[in-house]
């Protein structure tokens, strides 16, 4: 019987872990797909089908295709048409509800506090200031972690890794979460998102993406923070409206906004959010780099591997 054949898209090298259990497995093989049509002419082809977060996989493109597995090694899959898999006989292996082996990779949780803190202290001019010849320190006061409220929105895996840092840092801890959760007696539960929102400042947003949170911080729920609230989010962009963002970034009813994530990534070239902070020192962006370490792509790529075999030879 022959192997099944994997095609690696937008990854040059899966780690080595992980590629000797799929050469000793599969055909691997990495390929480049510019378009739709050379990404649905790469699911014809193959069996399996590995990417990251480069390509959206919408049901035209699932429709009537060869592959029968698709591999991702994220939690949200907002990028893959979930439904048309479902429909088309096609098995998504990813890390969701993968709540025990994710205790493990916190690099989201910490890339949270690097957004943070450069955000909080202005290190994004800084950076700049020095590297131009300059050292005007006066220029560059910034604030303490110390005894702020942050409110952590959504209390699942990242959120609470997140409470427990923030705690370190001598900070108070709010939280809102629509399942009831057994943490730590010092972080404070909220009735709602406004709730969570008016009594804080700094707001770290945690939740999953779909139907439900789409948009979910929006212009009601932007009026319930005061003028000198911080903003984080490494989940989704889908999950602010960054139109009213913006017009509160405007109106310097907000103090910043540090992301890791935009909706509609990755075509953001034009994006309101990039030209804003291209000129504006209170919005900073990272292009989805928030569990993208070393480490973190190692343990990843090595269960999504194992994970596979496993449903294979099942």
């Amino acid at each position: 019987m022959s192997k099944l054949r994997i095609y690696v898209s937008g990854i040059d090298r899966i780690a080595d872990s992980a590629s000797k259990i799929l050469a000793e497995n599969f055909v691997l093989e990495y390929v480049s797909l510019n378009s739709n049509d050379a990404l649905k002419n790469a699911l014809n082809t193959c069996d399996i089908f590995w990417f990251r977060l480069n390509h959206k996989l919408t049901r035209d493109i699932l429709e009537e295709v060869n592959c029968k597995y698709i591999l991702c090694a994220v939690t949200g899959l907002d990028h893959i048409d979930v439904k048309a898999c479902e429909d088309f006989g096609i098995t998504i292996v990813s890390l969701k509800n993968e709540t025990e082996f994710l205790k493990e990779v916190r690099a989201t949780a910490e890339h949270t506090f690097g957004l943070l803190l450069s955000l909080i202290r202005r290190t994004k001019l800084a950076f700049n200031h020095v590297e131009s010849g300059e050292w005007d320190r006066s220029l560059f006061r910034g604030t303490e972690l110390y005894k702020k409220k942050i409110g952590i929105l959504g209390l699942g895996r990242l959120g609470e890794i997140v409470a427990k840092y923030a705690d370190a840092f001598g900070m108070e801890v709010y939280y809102f979460d629509i399942m009831e959760k057994k943490t730590n007696d010092n972080f404070i539960r909220c009735n709602s998102i406004k709730d969570l929102c008016s009594k804080i400042d700094i707001l770290s947003i945690h939740l999953p993406y779909n139907d439900d949170t789409h948009f979910i911080i929006n212009r009601e729920v932007l009026d319930c923070l005061n003028n000198k609230v911080y903003i984080v989010n490494t989940s989704r962009g889908g999950l602010v409206n960054e139109g009213d963002l913006l017009e509160k970034l405007n109106k310097k009813e907000i103090a910043g906004y540090a992301t890791d994530v935009l909706f509609g990534e990755p075509d953001t070239k034009n994006h309101l959010l990039t030209l804003y902070a291209a000129s504006n020192e209170n919005v900073i962006i990272t292009p989805h780099i928030g569990g993208y370490t070393y480490e973190s792509v190692d343990k990843t790529e090595l269960f999504i591997a194992k994970k596979l075999v496993n449903i294979i030879h099942e």
